[in-house]
């Protein structure tokens, strides 16, 4: 099976602002290269938001060469090939608004989503999410770098190759139910899935051991900003289901504030949340709050 999957990082709520962009190039089913570049977006404007979640600033791209720059070195690891991505129609939808902004042609490539293949196979997993999909694999990498999240998609496809024995675009359309998208000069067709998935595989995530118990029975909960492994609405029903409180904003009775952001220490005073700055200042003023990140939150509603 031959294949690219690739992975894009934004600046911004627009499409078209893209600041990084990872492909991991198959082969034969083996991994044989992988390209990762920094792209200085059309318009340096940086959402806090976006920031939190890639880490990516204006200054760590207003050196870099722009996407109709980079799109000669790579443009032909797409056109003409199978493009894969988790969450295609972001990232298709990314490449597709960028191209235009530089009125640059589409290339002609198919392409599928490996959120739509996981859901379809991993059926015992509690959710399909790169993160969670990769850990029930076992395929450690750091999420939201682009190139980490190329290879963790390209990952994610080749392990459910090995297990069905799948050596083309055709037998993986057919033995995963999903329907394969296409780009086009002046178009695009999406994809998806198009019925229920007669294989499915038992993989389940394992049991993690937890060193300190923390329990969120009686306490009271605040979230500041995404979660990368589920919605919002999702994080306050595991809050709920264990026996907590969630509040909306920040205050004197707040026991745990849970961010997304891996490390706070990087975060610039400006970036912060007003959350997390109340959080910090209350914390100075000797009040018990815990600020924990998304991966000890997950250890605790396990």
């Amino acid at each position: 099976m031959d294949f690219v999957a690739i992975d894009f990082e934004t600046a911004n709520e627009k499409r078209n602002s893209a600041c990084s962009i990872g492909l991991t190039v198959v082969k034969n089913n083996k991994i044989v290269e992988e390209k990762y570049f920094l792209i200085k977006p059309c318009e340096m404007r940086f959402q806090p938001m976006n920031i939190w979640i890639h880490g990516i600033r204006p200054e760590d791209v207003e050196n870099e060469r722009t996407f109709n720059e980079i799109w000669e070195e790579i443009k032909d690891y797409i056109d003409g090939n199978l493009v894969i991505a988790h969450n295609a129609a972001f990232d298709i939808s990314v490449l597709r608004k960028t191209l235009d902004f530089y009125d640059i042609p589409y290339p002609d490539f198919e392409y599928a989503c490996t959120v739509v293949m996981a859901k379809n196979y991993y059926k015992s997993l509690p959710n399909h999410k790169l993160g969670t999909v990769s850990e029930a694999l076992g395929f450690e990498f750091s999420h939201h770098h682009a190139g980490e999240d190329a290879r963790a998609c390209a990952n994610i496809l080749l392990n459910i190759c090995k297990d069905l024995d799948i050596e083309s675009v055709e037998e993986l359309s057919d033995k995963l139910a999903i329907r394969i998208g296409a780009v086009y000069e002046n178009g695009y067709k999406s994809s998806g899935r198009k019925g229920e998935c007669k294989y499915s595989s038992n993989l389940r995530l394992k049991e993690k051991k937890k060193d300190g118990e923390i329990s969120l029975k009686c306490k009271n909960v605040v979230f500041t900003g995404p979660l990368s492994s589920m919605s919002r609405g999702e994080a306050i029903g595991n809050v709920i289901r264990c026996g907590g409180f969630v509040s909306s904003s920040v205050s004197k009775k707040t026991n745990y504030l849970i961010t997304g952001i891996r490390d706070l220490n990087k975060l610039k005073e400006n970036e912060k949340s007003i959350k997390l700055k109340k959080a910090e200042n209350l914390i100075k003023e000797n009040f018990d709050i815990k600020i924990i990140n998304e991966e000890e939150f997950l250890s605790i509603i396990e």
